[in-house]
């Protein structure tokens, strides 16, 4: 027998248990048990302890219900595959709850404080019920990944039926900016309200949506505002302080309570643009050019920093800086009152200059090597604009250094100096104007022996022919050579006199094609110097057949001792060039008696002019006034009397006198450009022909581009078209016959 049964609305099969153990069989018959809950039944019971325990959450009640049971309940309904029904249970009295915050939100007095109490509170009572609904949760995207869980759902319904309702929305945006405008301003605020209710924001998605283009919207004009009136209202330093300030405070508001990665690049590009892309034309004009003349770096550094942020801001703070240095160096450089003072200090101040100005571009100006090429780009351009000039200042620049006298420096710092000058060496076109001054200031370096240090000399040798080849220095090279062999040719002259001899004698004796031209000085010498000459002459001629000596007394130094009667115990020594020897000579007499201008211009036959200079150094001369003149004026005419100084003393025992006769004169610079110039056409008629004899036929413009690159000194079109010109005139080239413009090398 079997019977049908139903428990908890599940039908059950039973088989009957048949005892064959006794004579007779025993039938059980079994009952179904009445009164089970169904299963529809026992969802809505948990359904509905789960809705009491939820609302109960929404109100802050207590919960009848244990967690662990209400999970339970949770586990069951998902068991009997209800999990969407409960789903939507909650769905409904999420909605209910939320649509009741609405009007809490526009309460009179609506305040963010509020709005991030009630939001702190929803998101509490919401995680407590994701706890509750754990297992649901979990189970509701393996059904459907569209299923919002409910967390995601919570966000939805706070978004959509509260925050972007239009009156929430509008007094929400109203109070947030408001805040930041009023911090922006410089009153304090709870910045850690602002971040809860910003966070809100970003939270529920709407921070991009809602917030981020209206805040933008009001930066933008606040900083539109500011740039019209602080940039009128402030000296530039201080707007870029004001500016500086702003990004500060922005990266500020940024981290605390903004969101950083949406709003960064907006809020800064807006920032910048109003702040300093509007004025930075007046920025660039009014900032630059006096913080670079009072070396203010901090403002430089500041000024680079945020101009930086400005798009092809750089480039145009490069083109002001350009401009500045060629304006500065074109000051410096162009002379047109003649200022002797200003020439003087030209290379100096060009020197200070640019080591200001590359310490600015490399701690001001973030080291950015495009400025340094800027910088190098203007030296070049206005240092070239007084053409020869700088060429011959800095030979004589260099030459008051490597002068013997000048102790204030030392080796280390002399090698800084002279590479600071190679600097501006390479910025100059002309060459070999340079070359021809420090060549005439080498010689008499070498020739008076006045050089500080002959390893400075080899040094700045060295970097002269480092920079500019071998062919350069050679001429230099061969006068150190001459200056070497002469003091060996002394030696061994002074080894052949016999020990008695007075006078000790050195001669340098140089080749004239190696050293700067000299006008030749005649003079009258004692029978003592004249003996000793003649017998030096011998020695030389007897090791050099074949070669002559001519004698230049105006290069000539010497050392007189000398008894004052102010000192008559100490015998002084003066240092003097041989034409002011010649001259004390003749005041060698125990009468002292004064000496006309016209008796020494016939004892020591000098030329005039050199005579009477000879005479102003021994007679005017600061502190070496061994000679008195009558009258006592500048002038001198040849009447006017010279008499030994009596009174003269000197602390010194060793004097040394200015040789006022080895001044350059203007006469002499214009010779020695004169030399130069005539050197240049010269230069230019090998370069042709060279390049003639290499290239055979060749068009003109090809050929003014070879001599361009080829010679080291500026040259003008018109220049070269006249030496191609006098080259076809002189036969060593010719024009095409069909072409003008084509030339050919005649052989």
């Amino acid at each position: 027998m079997e019977c049908k049964a139903s428990v908890n609305g599940f039908r059950k099969t039973l088989s009957h248990a048949v005892d064959h153990c006794g004579p007779t069989a025993k039938r059980i018959s079994l009952k179904a048990i009445s009164g089970l809950p169904s299963a529809s039944q026992i969802f809505q019971d948990s359904c509905l302890k789960l809705q009491r325990a939820t609302k109960a959450v929404f109100l802050s009640e207590p919960v009848e219900s244990t967690l662990e049971e209400l999970y339970r309940n949770v586990e069951d309904i998902c068991a009997q595959k209800m999990i969407m029904e409960l789903y939507s249970s909650l769905k409904a009295i999420f909605s209910e709850y939320v649509a009741g915050l609405q009007p809490e939100f526009l309460k009179v007095g609506f305040q963010l404080s509020a709005v991030a109490h009630c939001w702190g509170l929803y998101c509490k009572k919401m995680l407590l019920i994701r706890n509750i609904f754990l297992f649901m949760d979990r189970q509701l995207l393996q059904l459907n990944p569209q299923n919002l869980q409910i967390w995601d759902l919570a966000l939805k319904l706070f978004r959509e039926d509260v925050i972007t309702q239009e009156k929430v929305q509008s007094r929400l945006m109203c109070q947030i900016l408001d805040e930041i405008h009023k911090e922006r301003c410089g009153e304090a605020i709870d910045r850690q309200l602002l971040r809860t209710v910003i966070r809100m924001l970003v939270d529920l998605k709407l921070y991009d949506s809602i917030f981020l283009a209206e805040f933008v919207c009001k930066s933008q004009q606040l900083y539109a505002y500011e740039a019209d009136t602080l940039s009128r209202q402030l000296s530039v330093p201080e707007y870029l302080l004001h500016v500086d300030k702003r990004i500060i405070e922005e990266e500020d508001r940024l981290v605390v309570y903004l969101d950083a990665n949406s709003t960064r690049s907006l809020l800064m590009s807006t920032l910048v643009s109003e702040l300093l892309t509007r004025p930075l034309d007046y920025l660039l004009d009014n900032g630059l050019v006096n913080p670079l003349k009072t070396k203010q770096t901090s403002q430089l550094s500041l000024l680079f920093s945020l101009v930086s942020r400005v798009p092809n801001g750089i480039e145009k703070l490069r083109t002001h800086f350009r401009n500045y240095i060629i304006q500065m160096g074109r000051e410096m450089v162009e002379n047109p009152t003649h200022d002797p003072e200003k020439d003087r200090n030209m290379i100096q101040n060009l020197l200070d200059s640019r080591d200001f100005l590359s310490e600015i571009t490399v701690s001001c100006f973030s080291n950015d090597a495009s400025f340094m090429r800027v910088l190098q780009e203007a030296y070049e351009e206005f240092i070239n604009q007084r053409p020869n000039k700088p060429a011959e200042f800095l030979a004589k620049y260099l030459d008051s250094h490597l002068r013997s006298g000048n102790k204030a420096q030392t080796e280390e710092e002399l090698d800084k100096l002279m590479d600071k000058a190679m600097i501006l060496f390479r910025f100059i076109d002309g060459k070999d104007i340079f070359e021809a001054f420090y060549t005439k200031e080498l010689a008499k370096r070498l020739l008076l022996n006045k050089s500080a240090s002959v390893d400075a000399e080899k040094a700045m040798l060295s970097k002269l022919k480092q920079e500019c080849g071998p062919n350069y220095t050679r001429k230099m090279e061969t006068m150190f050579q001459d200056i070497e062999l002469s003091k060996q040719l002394s030696k061994n002259f002074r080894l052949s006199l016999p020990d008695t001899h007075a006078i000790e004698l050195s001669v340098n004796v140089i080749c004239p094609a190696s050293w700067p031209p000299y006008p030749q000085t005649t003079a009258n010498y004692p029978p003592e110097m004249v003996a000793l000459r003649e017998e030096f002459t011998r020695f030389y001629l007897s090791h050099h057949q074949g070669r002559k000596l001519i004698y230049e007394p105006s290069l000539g130094t010497c050392v007189v001792k000398a008894i004052f009667p102010m000192t008559p115990n100490l015998r002084k020594e003066l240092q003097v060039s041989e034409l002011q020897a010649l001259v004390l000579l003749q005041f060698n007499q125990s009468d002292n008696a004064p000496i006309t201008y016209t008796t020494i211009a016939e004892n020591t036959g000098i030329e005039e002019k050199e005579l009477k200079r000879t005479l102003l150094s021994l007679a005017a001369g600061k502190g070496q006034r061994v000679l008195k003149k009558t009258p006592g004026n500048l002038e001198i005419e040849n009447d006017h009397q010279f008499v030994f100084n009596t009174e003269f003393h000197h602390r010194l025992t060793r004097i040394k006198f200015n040789q006022v006769q080895l001044k350059e004169t203007e006469q002499e610079q214009v010779a020695t450009e004169e030399r130069v110039f005539a050197d240049r056409v010269a230069h230019v008629d090998c370069c042709i022909v060279r390049i003639m004899k290499t290239r055979k036929t060749i068009d003109h413009n090809s050929l003014l581009s070879e001599v361009y690159k080829q010679l080291q000194f500026p040259l003008k079109a018109s220049d070269v078209k006249k030496r191609i010109e006098n080259l076809i005139e002189r036969d060593y080239m010719k024009r095409d016959s069909s072409n003008a413009a084509t030339y050919h090398y005649v052989s």
